[in-house]
């Protein structure tokens, strides 16, 4: 679609109408009707890798592999193995980053099962995501605990643009409504994100790489422990000359460029045998030159948004009566700024300038009373205020505070019960209850988890949704806004095969979401009906030799709303397969595939269908001295053409390259 300069809005509200209708275009809010029917083509695509994957022959090696089970604490707010808890969990480790050899973390998350990302453009460009078919806004963000949705986002989502993989330790997913915990904006689940901390002998490294688009990027990390102080720093810039957003071959030839420069910091104090404090911090600063619209005549030189976020926290954790009590005080602070500078050129009507800026304090006291060995109650209260305002809105705050508890129980190693419940109350949007129930039971005997969980969950309106004044095209705001609501239930099973060489699992999911916000010209934002998503989330995982690990993941989704019409950019199948290979003792190979399956997307009454595609990735790294490392990758190998968004562009097929040395 084509949009001319002169359809930008004018008047005082021109920059906030102008942010909503790019989101609209980027279909981050739209909703619409799917056809149900699929070509028999799309099916066999979209279940190709699986289907090789299970016929593959499998060589079990003689020499069992040596794993620790992973921890995962944001199930439970509490250190659990992965085994042992009842919700759906991925874990992605540094191991796992590294192998991928990319620059930003969405682009590790693309083969996480029921998990579905959207980018409009390239490096840069807005970034959403979207948990078992919820929209992108209903995913909380964590980094080392802190709430980084921006609440200076219509929505009040998080763009994970400009997240790179910089100093993260491990990602959890974890999926289904999670509101009994964490409060509002998990009604579809949460991604927390975990930076390093080191250990051992303080060291340092320097990176350099940089390939196709004019691309390079340099860095520096530092790590270690110093008696009872550990700490990790890193610091990172990242430049592009980048494609264009609008797809090049639609007639765009402008690039639209990058530049990104991260810093990430934490370090902890065991101060006395029983007191830990802990505090980190990451800031972000990014240029990315942007195309208001995806299609022919986008293309537009002097659109420049430039952004800078910072996210501190600060906690101290206190054991009390030889590990009964464990009490977590933690404070939070975020802050986003947006600025769009569009300069004036020929054809437009009027130069754009906007400030957009979010922000939010939050305090968390958490207590963990390990009641027995096998009774452990979770509880605590929070407070989170937050603003939102710009150059051409007044700031905007709201407050609420949760109440939260949270029993588990083990009964023999086997049974692992979890169910908790939570209060929250919104100034501007009332009070609402929450609760949830997981179980887990283990068969050590067979090497099977049976698993399930059920929950509630609630996302209370953006202060923009509610409070945004009349623009132009009539009302934006709404103070009448109810809480969007969620429930949610999955039962599953992880079945281990040859003494944990094969890994098998599969879980059937349930949403459904009620009092969901849209927007309508001429209306303003308004709650309606309901939707629902449902599907089957899959994965196995094998390794035949101790050198070789093979992965596969077929996710099944089906959405529709009250009308039983599907909604839009959910893709019905997707599917991933990875291959980690230790070539010889020093080199590494990961292949990468990825296919996703059609999508429908809809902007201003213009619906279309985007087809299935398949992204083969490879990437590698040669320790040639024990402190020098060389590092590589090729994106899209088999230079597909694809859109995720329609009339946005993608990578062709490009290689990039580098070196570490560490000290």
């Amino acid at each position: 679609m084509t949009r001319k300069s002169g359809d930008r809005p004018s008047g005082p509200l021109g920059a906030p109408l102008i942010e909503l209708r790019r989101n609209l275009l980027t279909h981050q809010y739209a909703e619409g009707i799917l056809e149900r029917r699929l070509p028999m083509k799309t099916h066999l695509q979209c279940l190709l890798i699986v289907t090789v994957f299970a016929t593959a022959p499998i060589l079990i090696a003689d020499e069992k592999p040596s794993q620790l089970e992973p921890m995962v604490v944001t199930a439970t707010r509490m250190p659990q193995p992965l085994g042992k808890t009842g919700r759906s969990v991925t874990v992605i480790t540094a191991e796992d980053i590294a192998a991928r050899q990319v620059f930003t973390l969405s682009d590790v998350l693309r083969s996480v099962p029921g998990l579905d990302v959207v980018q409009s453009g390239g490096l840069g460009k807005t970034t959403s995501l979207f948990l078992r078919g919820a929209n992108s806004n209903h995913t909380l963000v964590l980094i080392d605990g802190i709430e980084v949705n921006d609440p200076s986002s219509p929505a009040a989502s998080f763009d994970f643009a400009n997240l790179t993989v910089d100093n993260i330790e491990r990602v959890e997913i974890l999926r289904g409504p999670q509101s009994i915990l964490y409060g509002s904006d998990a009604i579809g689940g949460i991604i927390n994100i975990v930076t390093k901390l080191g250990e051992g002998k303080p060291g340092a490294s320097l990176s350099a790489e940089g390939g196709s688009y004019g691309t390079w990027k340099l860095g520096g990390t530092s790590s270690g422990s110093l008696d009872t102080v550990r700490y990790s720093i890193s610091a990172s810039h990242l430049k592009s000359n980048g494609f264009s957003a609008a797809d090049d071959r639609l007639g765009n030839q402008e690039d639209d460029g990058y530049k990104n420069t991260t810093v990430s910091a934490r370090a902890d104090w065991q101060a006395l045998d029983n007191l830990n404090l802990d505090v980190a911090t990451r800031f972000h600063h990014s240029e990315a030159d942007i195309d208001d619209c995806g299609g022919p005549g986008c293309d537009d030189p002097n659109n420049i948004q430039k952004s800078d976020q910072i996210f501190v926290r600060g906690q101290g954790k206190l054991d009390l009566f030889d590990n009964f009590w464990q009490q977590t005080l933690r404070l939070s602070y975020s802050r986003t700024e947006r600025r769009n500078r569009d300069k004036l050129e020929p054809g437009d009507l009027f130069a754009l300038d906007s400030n957009f800026r979010g922000e939010k304090f939050k305090l968390d006291w958490q207590n963990n009373l390990n009641l027995t060995p096998w009774d452990t109650l979770v509880f605590g209260v929070t407070t989170e205020t937050e603003w939102f305002g710009s150059n051409e809105i007044d700031t905007k705050s709201a407050t609420t505070n949760g109440y939260y508890g949270q029993n588990q129980i083990t009964i023999g190693d086997r049974f692992i019960t979890t169910a908790g419940v939570r209060y929250d109350d919104h100034n501007r949007a009332g009070g609402k209850v929450t609760w949830g129930v997981s179980q887990a039971v283990l068969i050590p005997e067979t090497g099977t988890k049976l698993r399930g969980s059920y929950g509630k969950g609630f996302k209370a309106p953006s202060l923009y949704q509610l409070l945004a004044p009349a623009g132009a095209f009539g009302p934006v705001g709404n103070a009448a806004l109810k809480p969007e609501r969620s429930r949610g239930w999955d039962v599953g099973i992880d079945q281990r095969f040859w003494e944990d060489k094969i890994l098998l699992g599969a879980a059937y999911f349930h949403n459904q979401f009620t009092n969901l916000i849209d927007f309508e010209f001429g209306t303003g934002y308004i709650n309606r009906a309901s939707a629902r998503s449902a599907g089957v989330e899959s994965y196995v995982e094998i390794q035949p030799l101790a050198i070789l690990t093979l992965r596969g993941t077929y996710t099944f989704t089906n959405t529709e709303d009250s009308q039983e019409n599907l909604l839009f950019r959910r893709p019905r199948h997707k599917g991933s397969f990875d291959a980690d290979l230790a070539v010889l003792e020093n080199a590494h190979l990961h292949l990468n595939i990825l296919a996703v399956g059609s999508r429908r997307y809809s902007a201003f009454s213009i619906k279309q269908k985007l087809p299935t595609y398949v992204v083969v990735n490879l990437a590698g790294s040669y320790e040639i001295l024990p402190n020098f490392t060389i590092f590589g990758r090729i994106d899209n190998l088999l230079d597909e053409e694809y859109e995720e968004v329609p009339g946005y562009g993608t990578s062709r097929v490009a290689g990039y390259g580098g070196f570490r040395v560490s000290f």
